[in-house]
């Protein structure tokens, strides 16, 4: 079962370096989708380098990975997103959640559910020409092309279960794990049965970070910012018994002490302080790392238990990005992609 590799960057650097990033992604057989995070205080404008990334790209897709209801609002977002479609010639993916590093960094809390769905639906009306109602006022996006795709970011059960009643697709982001995936795709279903359709009808991503070195050692130090960053997003959901069912019970305990000591302003920092509370137990579990043959191997294995063949590779924290998108294009994609 061949894997269509995607890539998923955040903006530490400015803008123009990450542009750079996805054209020689786009260039050297990355496929699919490139996602860029939206986190405003610690990252560059998303929009802005999505923009950017357009300008140098031909055929890649361009989506936010991801946005959120808190700190941009759905005619904001709908907006800007309808823009860099436009300007993308139709390339635009809209990724939504409730929201992590975001709304965090400001001292907030995620959007509920209920909350989501609303921006959800007020986006797609704006962006088939509708009219949003909000009282006696009515919002209308005067302008707009087209019905921009909206793949919903899920971590969580509901997150999980609101992709598979009403997302166009889902960009799943629950680590390495295929259990934990297939863990993601049962409340997937659910939603779907309650929306009355068929999982099938999404375009599933799984969002995974790997770290690729010819020495082992190398690529899991490498890799133990976005490692962190993972085990701190599920440590949340660690009381869903299912959940539970696919971890160890010393993992689980690595992950709450990982997520006392996490700070949201070191966010997938390769340097990060609570980087040094990763385990070799969280790194197994929740991403990838090792020489190319290891990578090879356990991707394909992700892929033949889950079903899931849309895979978005994580560069987050790696100290050298260009390297890793050579050396994964040239030892790994031709094996997986077959």
């Amino acid at each position: 079962m061949g894997v269509t590799p995607g890539i998923s960057f955040n903006i530490p650097v400015p803008a123009q370096v990450v542009s750079d990033y996805v054209a020689e992604a786009e260039k050297l057989g990355y496929k699919g989708i490139a996602w860029l995070c939206d986190s405003q205080l610690i990252w560059r404008d998303v929009y802005v380098s999505l923009a950017l990334a357009g300008a140098k790209t031909s055929s890649i897709l361009l989506g936010t990975g991801v946005t959120n209801p808190t700190t941009r609002d759905a005619s904001v977002t709908a907006s800007a997103i309808a823009t860099l479609d436009e300007a993308t010639g139709g390339r635009a993916i809209l990724g939504i959640g409730t929201g992590d590093s975001s709304v965090n960094t400001l001292g907030k809390s995620p959007s509920s559910i209920n909350s989501l769905r609303t921006c959800i639906e007020q986006i797609r009306i704006l962006l088939s020409g509708g009219i949003v109602r909000q009282g006696k006022h009515e919002m209308k996006l005067i302008w707009v092309k087209r019905q921009v795709p909206i793949y919903v970011a899920s971590t969580g059960p509901r997150s999980l279960e609101l992709a598979g009643e009403i997302g166009d697709g889902a960009l799943i982001n629950v680590g390495a794990d295929a259990g934990l995936i297939n863990w993601a795709k049962a409340h997937m279903q659910k939603g779907a049965n309650k929306g009355r359709r068929s999982i099938s009808e999404l375009d599933i991503w799984a969002r995974i970070t790997c770290s690729i070195s010819d020495d082992p050692e190398k690529a899991r130090n490498a890799v133990k910012g976005a490692a962190a960053t993972k085990a701190n997003g599920l440590a949340r959901y660690a009381q869903d018994e299912y959940f539970r069912s696919h971890l160890s019970r010393d993992l689980l305990r690595d992950i709450d002490l990982l997520k006392e000591g996490y700070n949201y302003f070191e966010h997938e920092k390769l340097g990060a302080r609570h980087a040094e509370l990763v385990t070799d137990r969280i790194i197994d579990a929740l991403v990838i790392a090792g020489t190319p043959e290891d990578c090879i191997k356990r991707i394909k294995s992700i892929s033949n238990e889950t079903n899931v063949t849309r895979l978005s590779f994580a560069t987050y924290g790696f100290p050298d990005i260009p390297g890793f998108l050579k050396k994964f294009a040239r030892d790994v994609i031709p094996a997986i992609a077959e």
